[in-house]
């Protein structure tokens, strides 16, 4: 059967033998498992303070690029404007110049329609002047005052005819 003594002494081993692994093994497993969890523990956090970080670097970037994008619709619309209103000056300058150009013109025929008007009072006088002197040169009477101003209207037309040939 069992001996006691034996059973006693086998007993005392176990447990010396449970202390001395408990002593040089369980411990530093224990500690080892401990600092590894630890360990893990930490880098879990610091896994989840860069997510935030990063969440953080995410938003402000996507905050940088609305404004950009905002800035860029700003500089897209002045750029809109400023093109139209050099247009638009432009469109003046043009009017201004037109303008111009067309009281110029106007001036210029008035001068030469009072130029044709004083060449045409000259030639009414000259005519005139020749018809008086036909009729002082001759006595007329009315078939001859008749026959008179038909041919000044005559020579008037083939003067007239001949300028503007």
């Amino acid at each position: 059967m069992i001996d006691p003594i034996q059973f006693l002494q086998q007993a005392v081993n176990f447990l010396i033998l449970m202390l001395i692994l408990r002593h040089f093994l369980y411990q530093p497993v224990r500690k080892f498992l401990d600092d590894r969890r630890q360990s893990i523990e930490n880098d879990i956090a610091e896994a989840e303070k860069s997510r935030e970080e990063a969440e953080e670097m995410r938003a402000e970037l996507e905050q940088r690029l609305a404004e950009g994008r905002q800035e860029a619709r700003e500089y897209l619309d002045n750029a809109v404007r400023r093109s139209e209103q050099v247009h638009e000056d432009l469109l003046n300058e043009a009017k201004q110049e037109a303008e111009q150009l067309k009281a110029r013109a106007q001036e210029e025929i008035r001068r030469q329609q009072e130029q044709a008007w004083a060449e045409l009072k000259d030639q009414v006088v000259n005519l005139s002047f020749q018809i008086a002197s036909r009729v002082v040169q001759d006595s007329l009477d009315e078939t001859r005052h008749k026959q008179l101003v038909q041919e000044v209207v005559e020579d008037l037309d083939e003067e007239t005819l001949g300028e503007s040939l």
